[in-house]
């Protein structure tokens, strides 16, 4: 494959990934600008792997798993941040409203009780719900058999619905006598 070749490869995956790699990624760091840097990071790791010649069997499965090396990484390398200290930092919480309270509310609560499952659910509920891979490609993702990742999924699933049952009664308005 020539230089010209790979190049064209590269930025045909960079076009169709992105996106999604960075929801992928500021999903766990929540922060836009370091989410912004992973992806980045991530995307010249790929690079710097094509352009040696190597063999890429799935190129998108194998962005992915660097772009969740660079978020281990980081997390490894980092301290834990307030809100304060996010702030602080220029965290930049999105101004538009383009859905209603309501449905941002609903959004949220959803988010926040999937952040909460145990990472080997997450990941893969995240990845086959959001941003809607198939279990085959999961299965590569995460180096699992598929069998694995499909009972993850249906695990993870259920342990979501359960704590949003939960949030939701916690969080229903009361009758005050």
């Amino acid at each position: 494959m020539t230089k010209g070749d790979v190049e064209k490869k590269f930025f045909e995956l960079y076009e169709r990934e992105s996106d999604s790699l960075f929801r992928f990624v500021f999903f766990r760091v929540s922060d836009r600008e370091v989410a912004k840097d992973l992806v980045q990071e991530s995307f010249v790791k790929l690079w710097e792997v094509m352009i040696s010649k190597k063999i890429i069997d799935n190129p998108r499965a194998f962005l992915f798993r660097i772009a969740s090396n660079k978020v281990i990484d980081r997390y490894r390398k980092a301290k834990e941040y307030s809100l304060d200290l996010l702030a602080e930092d220029g965290f930049d919480a999105p101004t538009e409203m383009t859905v209603s309270i309501e449905e941002r509310i609903d959004a949220n609560e959803a988010l926040e009780a999937l952040r909460e499952l145990p990472e080997k659910y997450r990941e893969a509920v995240w990845l086959r719900n959001v941003e809607e891979w198939t279990v085959k490609d999961i299965a590569k993702h995460l180096d699992e058999s598929e069998n694995v990742v499909s009972v993850r999924i249906y695990r993870g699933v259920k342990l979501w619905k359960e704590r949003l049952k939960k949030e939701s009664v916690r969080n229903f308005p009361r009758k005050i006598v």
